[in-house]
């Protein structure tokens, strides 16, 4: 029966994990799009503009990797239900999906925030320098790289305390009564 358990949990994960991250791609993409670049995606893209290839690609990478906390602690209310049940239901994986999706909004919002601020602060910290002019038209790779590993570094700074706080709201022994 434990064989099992592990199964339904790597399954559950992997499955989430699949799914999501090209969920998560789309809507990264949209978000960056509309909200935080000066041009599209596909713009930089279709240009074989390195630069803003460059950002693009780690605001999306930063989204995806503070996303990934919410299908762990996912898996973590899901194991709290199949522990305390001793059996795997369509109840159980309907409480765990919902987890689930309360902690993929509450981490997709955090890390799109997160990126919009930090885009709004170096904008107003450094007036005289026009970041959309200086990635978009004067293809400056050097702070294309600043830029990606500010974002970057407050990515994985963040991590932690995103984690501990989606942690949190797995409510263990709530979970153990139902």
């Amino acid at each position: 029966m434990q064989e099992m358990k592990v199964l339904i949990l790597s399954s559950y994960e992997l499955i989430m994990s699949m799914i999501f991250a090209m969920i998560t791609i789309y809507l990264a993409t949209k978000f960056m799009n509309k909200f935080v670049l000066s041009k599209p995606v596909e713009w930089f893209i279709k240009e074989k503009h390195a630069p803003g290839c460059l950002i693009s690609g780690t605001l999306i990478c930063s989204v995806l990797y503070l996303v990934q906390g919410s299908i762990q602690n996912s898996v973590l209310a899901l194991q709290s239900l199949l522990i305390a049940n001793n059996q795997f239901t369509l109840k159980i994986l309907g409480i765990a999906l919902a987890y689930f999706v309360v902690f993929y909004i509450v981490t997709f919002l955090t890390s799109f925030i997160v990126i919009y601020v930090i885009s709004e602060i170096y904008r107003k910290m450094m007036e005289g320098i026009n970041f959309d002019e200086e990635v978009q038209i004067k293809r400056n790779m050097g702070i294309s790289i600043f830029l990606s590993l500010i974002c970057l570094g407050a990515t994985l700074f963040m991590d932690g305390a995103l984690n501990n706080f989606l942690g949190s709201l797995v409510f263990h022994e709530y979970l153990q009564k139902l």
